[in-house]
C-alpha cells in the first residue's frame, strides 16, 4: 500500500529551537507559563539484533529484535498554570517539580543503563503568556495576581507541535541553518488563542464547580452577553475544518510578536520563511513489502 501526501503551500513557520524539555522550561520568561507538554524517550536500535528468521538479502527490508534499553512512550504532563485546570484525574506539576523528577530519571538512565538521555525530547508544548502587570511571586515561584481574573485581563495561549511538512526535502536546508546538528523535526507554532480571564465562578450565588478553562469560552461569553470575550483563534490551515470559526495563522505569523511579546524576545523561537511547495512524499508500509 502506498500513499501520497498533498502538496501544501507554505510561506513561513515559527519553530521552537530546542527539543530538550528541561531546557525549554528553563528558558521560558516569567510571564510565560507551561500549560502542558508531550515528551518521549525513543527506543534505541543501537543494540538490537537481527531477527534470525528474516535475514537479508532474502527479504527487501531488515527485521530486528529490539534491545532491552528502557524507553518512555509519548506522555502528556500537565502543569499548574493561569489558563487551564488539568483534566479530571491528572496530577498537575509545577515546572520545578517536573524538572527535578525528569533530571533524576535522566541521570539514572545514563548511569545504570545503555540509554542515551539525548533521545528524550519534546513532541508537543502549550504555554500561556500573561500581562506583566499581573505577575507576582508565591513562595518563590512565579504566579499571577487574583486581579487578573477580576479585571478580565487578556492572555494568549500558544500551541506547538511537530509538523511533518517541515521534514520535506526543500526545507531541510533552512532547518539545518536554524537547528545545526539536529536531525529531528522541530516543534512548530500551530495555533494562537487570545482569551479573556474570568472569575473562578460565573454568576452570583452559584455552587457550580468552576470549569476547566480559567477564561471565557465561546459558550460562556455568549451566555453572559459578553461577545467581546469570545476567544479569537488562529491556527494553521491544515487544522481548520468546515464550520470552524477560526482564522488562518498564516495571516498573522509575521507579527506573532504582538501576541507573545515576552516569548518572542527569547532565543526559543526562530521564524523561517519558505518559498514554493513541499515535496510530495510516497510512503511504503513494511508489512505490505513483506507480504509480497
Amino acid at each position: 500500500m502506498t500513499g501520497n501526501t498533498d502538496e501544501t503551500e507554505r510561506t513561513g513557520a515559527a519553530i521552537i529551537r530546542l527539543l530538550d524539555p528541561i531546557e525549554v522550561l528553563q528558558s521560558l520568561p516569567p510571564t510565560v507559563f507551561p500549560v502542558s507538554l508531550q515528551l518521549q524517550l525513543d527506543r534505541t536500535s543501537g543494540a538490537d539484533q537481527a531477527y534470525q528468521d528474516y535475514q537479508q538479502p532474502e527479504y527487501p527490508v531488515e527485521v530486528r529484535k529490539p534491545s532491552e534499553a528502557p524507553y518512555i512512550p509519548q506522555t502528556t504532563v500537565h502543569f499548574d498554570n493561569p489558563a487551564e485546570r488539568p483534566p479530571k484525574g491528572a496530577d498537575p506539576k509545577s515546572p520545578a517539580e517536573f524538572i527535578e523528577g525528569l533530571e533524576e530519571i535522566a541521570k539514572h538512565l545514563e548511569r545504570e543503563t545503555i540509554t542515551d538521555p539525548q533521545r528524550l525530547y519534546l513532541t508537543g508544548l502549550s504555554v500561556v503568556e500573561v500581562p506583566p502587570r499581573y505577575l507576582t511571586s508565591d513562595d518563590g515561584t512565579h504566579a499571577v495576581k487574583p486581579d487578573m481574573y477580576e479585571e478580565n485581563a487578556e492572555m494568549t495561549i500558544a500551541y506547538f507541535q511537530k509538523d511533518n511538512s517541515l521534514s520535506a526535502h526543500n526545507v531541510r536546508e533552512d532547518l539545518e541553518e536554524a537547528l545545526p546538528g539536529e536531525t529531528r523535526t522541530p516543534l512548530e507554532l500551530i495555533r494562537i488563542d487570545e482569551v479573556t480571564a474570568k472569575p473562578s465562578r460565573l454568576g452570583r450565588g452559584t455552587s457550580r464547580q468552576a470549569g476547566r478553562a480559567r477564561y471565557f469560552t465561546e459558550r460562556e461569553a455568549e451566555k453572559s452577553d459578553r461577545y467581546e470575550d469570545i476567544p479569537s483563534v488562529w491556527q494553521v490551515n491544515r487544522l481548520q475544518r468546515p464550520g470552524d470559526d477560526t482564522r488562518s495563522l498564516g495571516r498573522v505569523l509575521d507579527e506573532y510578536e504582538r501576541f507573545l511579546p515576552a516569548l518572542s524576545e527569547t532565543d526559543l523561537i526562530r521564524k523561517l520563511t519558505f518559498v514554493g511547495r513541499t515535496r510530495t512524499v510516497e510512503r511504503f508500509y513494511a508489512e505490505q513489502v513483506l507480504s509480497r
